[in-house]
């Protein structure tokens, strides 16, 4: 016999699938990154959880360096979200082109490189790269899928890559639990690194460009400069493990700067004392990245 549900009970329902509905994170395309200024990355979510934080991970172009960093972004309004990178090193992007008996390359050879590297295990076509610097620098950034390449073929591709200045940004965005479990993420973005490009941050973003976290995705990224990204307002780190620190590497450029004995600055402005930690972060479990 049929029984009928309280309207109530049907409400409820209705209610938890809406809530259950999975978060979503996209990014938005980037016109440009200026060299030695920083960059600005927009994002949009929906769904997103309480408690969840929404991240930007981005590298550099690179045959070799791989794994990317990260910076936790910023509410921009209702389920809008901005990040700022830090400034990019002024780095030419290496053209690349298979070893062939003969004389005569394709037209389209260094977009047939890059999809060689992308789809295969090994990550270096020609076997002429350095196998130790991709066996340790590319152990979490190959697994993530270059989205922004698949889309081109390899005429597009090709000219595309011919027309950069510099090594460009990749970058996507995700979106992680309180536990640090990635809940969801966006396609794969790509843009160029020119002189010619001007970012204009708001004051809260330029305060944030001076105060920069910077989170690491792999275990060699520690004690390092952020791969090809300069210095320049990068304050503390985040390590795999979830471990915030003072960022001593940076630190010590600017500190071997102030000690520099050829360079006279005024009393005034020399600060009293500059203490630097040499203690070694506690080890803690892991999350997901």
């Amino acid at each position: 016999m049929f029984r009928q549900i309280p309207v109530y009970l049907l409400t409820f329902g209705l209610a938890s699938s809406l809530n259950a509905q999975a978060p979503t994170v996209s990014v938005d395309q980037a016109e440009c990154l200026p060299i030695e200024e920083n960059g600005l990355v927009t994002t949009s979510v929906t769904h997103q959880p309480g408690g969840s934080e929404v991240r930007v991970y981005f590298r550099r172009l690179h045959e070799e360096v791989e794994d990317f960093y990260y910076v936790v972004a910023r509410p921009a309004g209702p389920e809008s979200y901005w990040a700022v990178l830090p400034e990019a090193e002024d780095e030419e992007l290496e053209p690349r082109q298979f070893e062939r008996d003969g004389n005569d390359a394709p037209e389209d050879g260094w977009a047939e490189w890059w999809r060689e590297k992308v789809s295969t295990d090994d990550r270096d076509p020609n076997d002429d790269l350095d196998e130790d610097i991709i066996r340790e620098r590319a152990s979490r950034g190959r697994s993530e899928r270059r989205d922004w390449m698949e889309a081109l073929d390899d005429a597009a591709l090709q000219e595309w890559l011919e027309t950069l200045e510099n090594e460009p940004t990749e970058y996507f965005a995700t979106i992680h639990d309180m536990e640090g479990n990635r809940i969801a993420r966006s396609d794969m973005k790509v843009a160029e690194v020119r002189e010619s490009c001007e970012i204009e941050l708001t004051e809260q973003q330029a305060g944030e460009a001076e105060n920069l976290t910077v989170g690491e995705t792999a275990e060699w990224e520690k004690g390092e400069r952020v791969f090809h990204w300069l210095c320049d307002g990068v304050v503390t780190r985040i390590d795999p493990f979830r471990v915030l620190r003072s960022d001593g590497r940076c630190r010590a450029c600017i500190i071997a700067w102030w000690q520099k004995k050829e360079i006279l600055i005024p009393a005034i402005i020399i600060p009293p004392t500059i203490v630097i930690s040499t203690r070694d972060d506690p080890p803690v479990s892991p999350s997901g990245p």
